[in-house]
């Protein structure tokens, strides 16, 4: 990859997750209120999280920067577009679910990365193969994330 659309892809990433983490847990009130929901038994520990985020974010840049490379066409701003809507929700969702405390809206959210994280890689198919690859680990982990979301609302209304 060159080195261009790395660092543009990099900055993208890294400006979505700056975003995210001023609202998220690193918050003493956040954590507190975090860890007092009741939460079901597979909910990953925070190192997991952590650790699956920093490789998500690996693989978000490795992908955007696969992604910026062909020359422009339609099929490339489509799957450019859904890889953009992942770094919003990212950028987001932590507002919803941390600062705002909204568990409904916040399951609503995490569906919505869902969709995008599948349609990402659903339209980075038509670009690179390589690309759509490395975007199904979010697209995993994002049905996980709605599924456990769901069920947080369900037990703390």
């Amino acid at each position: 990859m060159d080195k261009q659309t790395t660092f543009a892809a990099s900055g993208a990433v890294v400006a979505a997750n700056l975003i995210g983490v001023a609202m998220g847990m690193q918050r003493l009130r956040n954590t507190t209120w975090y860890v007092s929901l009741r939460k079901p038994r597979l909910t990953p520990s925070g190192p997991t999280i952590g650790a699956v985020w920093t490789a998500l974010y690996g693989l978000l840049v490795a992908a955007g920067a696969r992604l910026m490379r062909p020359p422009p066409s339609p099929a490339r701003t489509a799957a450019i577009a859904c890889w953009s809507l992942n770094l919003a929700g990212i950028a987001g969702y932590p507002w919803v679910f941390f600062q705002r405390k909204r568990l409904g809206a916040s399951t609503a959210v995490a569906g919505t990365m869902f969709a995008s994280a599948a349609a990402l890689a659903s339209t980075a198919a038509r670009v690179d193969r390589v690309a759509a690859g490395l975007s199904i680990p979010l697209v995993v982990w994002l049905g996980l994330t709605t599924l456990l979301n769901a069920e947080l609302w369900r037990r703390n209304r």
